[in-house]
């Protein structure tokens, strides 16, 4: 059974390492209870020449892409599976930054605009005017970014799945004036069953990863995005959970069996329907 690998820090008010993060912890907890060897550190490359295909790294997303890339693998799944778009609700499209700053029709239209995959350049927002502009780049790195129709969404809950099974479905808030309404609002269960049968038919879906899902003021439950597992945090997901999720995840893209699946039909690298 392979190793996990845990990001820490020194907190110098309590005198002791910690976990980097509250979602570092949470796996931990996990992990520890799965009797898992956890092995604290500070910097990825501490540990990059130890880490071996069947080990797990908690640590945020670029460190994690190094050990991926250290052993050929390509965590790559996309925001908008095709086997969903129906349920998106909205037009999505690609373009660039620049390109959407230097056009006024584009800046002033307010769409939704983020960025492509692999790239983390800011975090995804409606723009408006040339102030929400601020923050989202220079005219010396222009890079794809997604665009969207705006669409009023009142409440938002992340949808946590794991070998085509629904684990929980967690709130993380309302955009409604900066204010947490999420829970005067329920999202139409009937259609996110709908949306886990068109995932369970996309061949190539993660083991593990979550589904964002929406509720928009006009009454219509809609999918956000997609996130892969080994880069989401927790939400509140029970710490045992948390910790098989990431797993299962891990294990898929290294392509060695899951240790803490507890499950014999599995397989190595997948799993049977």
């Amino acid at each position: 059974m392979g190793k996990i690998w845990m990001k820490t820090r020194y907190d110098s008010s309590m005198g002791m390492e910690i976990p980097h993060s509250w979602n570092f912890a949470n796996a931990m907890y996990g992990f520890r209870e799965l009797g898992a060897e956890i092995i604290p550190y500070h910097t990825i490359a501490e540990i990059y020449d130890q880490v071996k295909e069947d080990d797990i790294v908690l640590d945020y997303i670029d460190q994690c892409e190094t050990i991926f890339h250290k052993f050929g693998v390509r965590a790559d799944l996309p925001d908008y599976p095709s086997v969903l778009r129906k349920f998106l609700g909205r037009k999505i499209w690609k373009d660039t930054i620049n390109s959407i700053s230097s056009d006024e029709r584009k800046w002033s239209a307010g769409y939704f605009v983020k960025p492509a995959e692999r790239c983390k350049a800011f975090t995804g927002k409606r723009i408006s005017s040339l102030h929400d502009l601020i923050g989202c780049g220079s005219c010396y790195e222009d890079y794809e970014v997604y665009v969207s129709e705006p669409i009023d969404i009142v409440a938002e809950w992340r949808t946590f799945i794991r070998y085509d099974q629904i684990l929980d479905v967690r709130p993380y808030g309302s955009v409604r004036e900066d204010r947490y309404e999420g829970f005067l609002y329920c999202y139409d269960a009937g259609v996110l069953q709908d949306m886990l049968k068109a995932f369970r038919t996309w061949d190539e879906r993660p083991a593990a990863c979550s589904m964002d899902i929406c509720y928009t003021e006009d009454g219509r439950t809609l999918l956000v995005e997609m996130n892969d597992a080994y880069a989401l945090g927790c939400y509140g997901l029970p710490s045992i959970q948390y910790a098989q999720l990431i797993s299962a995840r891990w294990s898929q893209l290294m392509k060695h069996k899951d240790e803490y699946d507890f499950h014999d039909d599995r397989g190595e690298t997948g799993w049977q329907i």
